[in-house]
């Protein structure tokens, strides 16, 4: 039971506050165009020094002036930033379109089973209605006592609370989406083997350093050397830790692909099938206590009497809050099984 316990909780603490664009996304883009940009543009830099001319020369010239002020300053391209900041904005796509399908998963799945509860709830709000109506008119007519007047206001309130309730959950889901539930979790897997794919990636990139350089060198007090100011060159740097950087990153992918696989990610095939179990048995279990429920309303209106009448009412509202936790389960455990195809 612990690894559905799990499950539930993630997405009990993930459906609390949602909304059509909870902001993810533009986050993870936002911050991946953030750092892209620093790794696309070149860089200007600049160098001002002095160097002694006469120590550069084997046979410095005595009339050249030897102030050697000198000023270096161009422009330089790490070409191998463009390819990082590539792959950063791919891995933030792909975070992104994995967090969407958990979305499309855990909200898809809640509102059917949510709606399914709304429209048992709302039906029976009007017989509820009715029933505090025709209570308070008796009451005024002194058949019916206080006590039972309260009591029959409280357990209507009660259904207007898990009504309300019900209807604020509706509208804090996401969106509803109109793909399919069946294709959600084989996105998020896809997604989820992308992310690590690209931070792979980039971690391969990071020892790597294709840069160009081009610019102006000259001596600011001495431009009579007969040479031009201006240089480029192109340079490339290796750090030799890519030559152990396969293992490492062949261990990430696999451990990740186990922590997929192991129940512990919400997910996950077994963790979502453990989902539909207890879902599936939840609905069974109010389906049982509906069926009870239901004999004993028959079983009352059958005998009449007031006596019976009261006692009916108490096991009316009863039954009505555990029809609408069936539909709720029922409709869950269909949805769910939407999405691990069965």
């Amino acid at each position: 039971m612990k690894p559905v316990v799990l499950v539930v909780a993630a997405f009990a603490l993930h459906g609390g506050n949602a909304s059509a664009d909870d902001g993810y996304c533009d986050y993870v883009e936002g911050v991946a165009s953030s750092q892209s940009a620093v790794l696309f543009a070149p860089e200007l830099f600049a160098q001002l020094g002095y160097i002694e001319q006469s120590t550069l020369s084997a046979m410095p010239d005595p009339m050249v002036d030897t102030d050697g002020t000198r000023f270096v300053g161009g422009v330089r391209w790490r070409l191998s930033g463009i390819r990082e900041a590539t792959l950063t904005r791919g891995r933030a796509a792909a975070d992104c379109t994995r967090h969407r399908a958990f979305e499309r998963v855990r909200g898809d799945t809640l509102r059917a089973a949510l709606e399914a509860r709304a429209k048992v709830l709302d039906d029976a709000m009007l017989q509820a209605e009715k029933i505090l109506a025709a209570t308070n008119a008796d009451f005024e007519a002194r058949r019916a006592t206080a006590q039972e007047t309260t009591a029959t206001r409280l357990r209507v309130e009660d259904l207007r609370r898990l009504s309300g309730e019900t209807r604020a959950a509706l509208r804090s889901l996401p969106a509803a989406d109109a793909a399919p539930l069946s294709g959600a979790l084989a996105e998020y897997q896809r997604a989820d083997a992308e992310v690590e794919e690209k931070e792979a990636a980039l971690r391969r990139w990071g020892a790597i350093d294709v840069s160009v350089r081009f610019g102006v060198d000259q001596y600011v007090s001495n431009d009579s050397v007969e040479r031009s100011p201006f240089f480029g060159l192109v340079s490339v740097g290796v750090n030799l830790g890519i030559l152990f950087q396969g293992s490492g990153n062949s261990r990430a992918a696999d451990g990740r692909a186990r922590l997929l696989k192991s129940g512990r990610d919400p997910m996950s095939l077994e963790a979502t099938s453990s989902l539909v179990e207890a879902a599936a048995r939840r609905a069974q279990e109010t389906a049982t206590l509906e069926a009870d429920l239901k004999r004993q309303i028959d079983a009352l209106d059958r005998v009449g009497g007031d006596d019976s009448r009261r006692y009916r009412l108490i096991v009316w509202f009863d039954w009505i809050k555990v029809r609408a936790e069936h539909a709720f389960h029922e409709a869950h455990a269909a949805a769910l099984r939407q999405v691990v195809g069965r």
